[in-house]
């Protein structure tokens, strides 16, 4: 995944960095956890983001992307394949769970955006009025994502 703003991509990691977890370790109960832990910082304890913050927003961010591709890739049988003039390709179903994915990852990322904007300088802040802007800082162009599976994915 290629990120242009590494500020925005960073900031969903803000309210999950402890020093016991990272966001490689949250669950899907952790937006609760979040938005608690986003609730409990005073507005003088709140710092901008750090570079190795940033570093590790975007490390985490790619291996939860990648991990949650990997095990849809697991779940494939050999019905869920069609031959067309290209060869075989996924059928639509599968291809729309694969989007699907790109698609929660980004609504995942801007939510916790939006809670930790705090953290953002104000040109960051502004990103997260326009969903598309937001969209195209995260470095997909005009929304589409390349799966590099014969097929492409736009963002909303």
């Amino acid at each position: 995944m290629k990120f242009v703003n590494l500020n925005v991509c960073a900031v969903m990691l803000a309210a999950g960095l402890t020093a016991s977890s990272g966001w490689a370790a949250q669950t899907e109960n952790q937006p609760a956890a979040a938005a608690a832990v986003v609730e409990s910082i005073q507005p003088a304890d709140i710092k901008p983001l750090t570079k190795e913050e940033i570093q590790q927003g975007m490390s985490d961010l790619s291996a939860r992307q990648n991990q949650r591709i990997e095990e849809w890739g697991k779940t494939l049988k050999p019905d869920d394949f069609e031959r067309s003039w290209f060869g075989r390709i996924l059928k639509k179903p599968k291809r729309q769970e694969v989007c699907g994915i790109y698609q929660e990852v980004l609504d995942e990322t801007l939510k916790l955006a939006v809670q930790n904007q705090d953290r953002l300088s104000e040109a960051d802040r502004k990103l997260l009025q326009d969903r598309n802007l937001f969209i195209q800082a995260l470095g997909y162009k005009n929304n589409i994502v390349d799966t590099q599976m014969g097929f492409n994915c736009r963002l909303r």
